[in-house]
């Protein structure tokens, strides 16, 4: 497979001070039939000035600047996903991290599978060496993308994961671009239902979390909260709509979802009557047929 190309594509806004090293372990690669496609969503930090100097490598395919920020990194996914031209797709967010031996192992492995997902090492300022366990594959080192896995997200860090090209007609159609939160498990489920995941040792990536994140629900207002619930709400109604056998799933998701919110709203807020409303609509939805 070394002749096959690979489309990566990179993401960024405001991590300037990750740059250079996640550009050094793209361009290093030791599979080099590679096209970059370079996003930047409006940085406001020294973004840009990192980024110019990689304008006309002979690597990037497209260099593009949004003139303001969109507000979703999934929509600069979308994009990036509409500009590709290689047989595999590496989404390669600019605060994470990888071995050079990343593509060349994860490409011998999507042999047989849809998508291959490299162990993942979590690390930050104070983090270093926790491996991440990706939901996928709590029972094995490959699974199929089903009905059993809707509760999760079942990879948790994209930049983990080397999959084949998607079909350009269905992306069109996708909704994983309209999301702000959720919008990784949009994707996986639009594009990898009933698809088969594979887990490979071979090699690792690097996944920052930092303390303060998207991932991180406890430090979040009741307005982020309340977001984060109604797209798992319109999330799970796409879903079921489109396949009836999540059906029987469809009330435990938002029980969950719910739960989790509810684990994370003050005393002060639960007294709010922003906070009476999400409780309603959570009502309203157990009731409402699908």
């Amino acid at each position: 497979m070394k002749n096959d190309l690979v489309s990566i594509i990179l993401p960024n806004y405001n991590h300037a001070p990750y740059l250079q090293e996640r550009l050094e372990t793209i361009f290093n690669q030791t599979h080099q039939n590679i096209e970059v496609i370079i996003l930047d969503d409006a940085s406001t930090d020294d973004s840009l000035s990192i980024l110019k100097a990689y304008e006309n490598h002979s690597k990037v395919s497209h260099f593009v600047l949004n003139k303001k920020n969109n507000g979703s990194p999934f929509k600069q996914w979308k994009k990036g996903l509409e500009l590709v031209k290689g047989d595999y797709i590496w989404i390669a967010e600019s605060d994470d991290r990888s071995e050079l031996n990343f593509l060349e192992t994860q490409l011998e492995q999507l042999q047989n599978c849809d998508m291959s997902v490299a162990k993942t090492i979590v690390f930050n300022e104070k983090i270093d060496g926790k491996e991440l366990s990706h939901p996928a594959f709590m029972k094995g080192n490959e699974a199929i993308l089903n009905e059993d896995l809707i509760l999760y997200c079942p990879v948790l860090n994209v930049s983990s994961a080397l999959f084949h090209k998607i079909d350009k007609s269905k992306l069109h159609d996708s909704k994983f671009g309209k999301f702000r939160i959720i919008g990784d498990r949009v994707f996986y489920h639009e594009f990898f239902h009933g698809k088969k995941l594979a887990f490979n040792d071979s090699t690792l990536s690097y996944f920052r979390q930092e303390l303060k994140n998207l991932s991180n629900l406890d430090s979040k207002t009741l307005k982020y909260l309340s977001e984060y619930f109604w797209e798992h709400i319109k999330f799970i109604n796409l879903a079921t709509k489109k396949d009836n056998a999540l059906q029987k799933a469809r009330k435990p998701y938002i029980h969950r979802f719910f739960k989790r919110v509810r684990d994370r709203v003050s005393r002060k807020n639960k007294l709010s009557v922003a906070y009476l409303k999400l409780y309603l609509y959570y009502r309203f939805q157990l009731l409402k047929p699908y």
